[in-house]
């Protein structure tokens, strides 16, 4: 199969511009589908969810779709899958939820090799708590960050949490994940891994990793800048973050505060996560259609487009 350069550049309209991109902080470009679809979300008749009126319909299928897309991304259940802002504010939040149950004499890891949106929200909310911060170095010939160093330097029966990242933002160097995860969990801690530049290059299975939270920025991987979280959704019912007293309770949106940005997740849906099936004959990617009240929104594709090696990320 002839792989169609031209068609797949066609679909994204930064292009034209005619200037090379390398401003992998900001996301990757985006195609045309994604925005379209944000676009038609944003411009047609939506409410809250619900299923009396159309509106109501609308926007429970985009979050529906959503999830169903972010769930296939990261190889995860989309009863656990958490959309926020951005990887940052997940991270705070749930560092936030978490030390509700840490005390002094507990402790927490993060590495040194991690972008500082892995480390602050756990430093500050174990100062907050009284815990104790441990630091897992890296190699600094290899960059690595092996398991044994995590497990000898700072694993002990008191820690609560290890935070880590799949891939580095700045040299790319990728732990063994399912190696930290099992550590973690023989010392009886909960893993957090930042996936921000792991689910752009790497297919993503978050159950195989091991990791209880797996946190990344689809904005990264063609679509609008948002942030994902996915968790087992029994761990998240045992959670109990700050909320309104009449929001729901039920998981995963006890999570997602306020009404959610249905134009961002219907931007999630079309920039075609899904498990691709099986084509021989396909040689340029195509966009079905969905027709809502009042618009027609793409739906999610069965492609997707190569992005570029990061640079060194600043912004989550």
């Amino acid at each position: 199969m002839t792989y169609d350069v031209a068609a797949v550049r066609a679909q994204f309209p930064a292009l034209a511009e005619g200037a090379a991109h390398f401003d992998a902080p900001g996301g990757s470009l985006v195609p045309e589908p994604v925005g379209a679809a944000v676009a038609g979300t944003l411009t047609a008749a939506i409410a809250n969810r619900n299923e009396f009126t159309a509106a109501e319909r609308h926007a429970e299928a985009v979050v529906r779709e959503c999830r169903s897309a972010l769930a296939d991304l990261l190889g995860a259940d989309p009863a656990g899958v958490v959309f926020g802002r951005n990887m940052t504010q997940l991270t705070y939040d749930t560092a936030r939820t978490l030390a509700k149950a840490w005390g002094p004499g507990d402790e927490v890891v993060v590495s040194r090799l991690d972008h500082d949106a892995n480390v602050r929200p756990w430093v500050q909310a174990a100062a907050a708590t009284g815990a104790t911060v441990r630091w897992a170095d890296f190699d600094p010939e290899t960059g690595e960050l092996e398991p044994a160093r995590v497990a000898a330097a700072v694993l002990s029966d008191r820690t609560r949490l290890v935070a880590v990242m799949a891939a580095s933002n700045l040299i790319g160097t990728r732990p063994d994940i399912p190696a930290i995860a099992d550590l973690a969990h023989a010392a009886g801690a909960l893993l957090y891994v930042d996936g921000v530049h792991y689910a752009a290059h790497v297919s993503v299975d978050v159950g195989a990793l091991g990791a209880d939270f797996f946190v990344c920025s689809p904005y990264k991987v063609l679509g609008p800048h948002c942030g994902v979280l996915a968790a087992r959704p029994d761990l998240l019912e045992r959670l109990r973050p700050d909320k309104l007293l009449p929001a729901t309770d039920a998981v995963p949106e006890r999570y997602e505060l306020g009404t959610l940005p249905y134009e961002l997740m219907a931007g999630c849906t079309a920039a075609g996560w899904a498990r691709p099936a099986a084509s021989a004959s396909a040689s340029r990617p195509t966009w079905t259609p969905r027709t809502w009240p009042a618009c027609s929104t793409p739906s999610r594709t069965w492609w997707a487009a190569p992005t570029a090696s990061p640079v060194p990320a600043i912004h989550r």
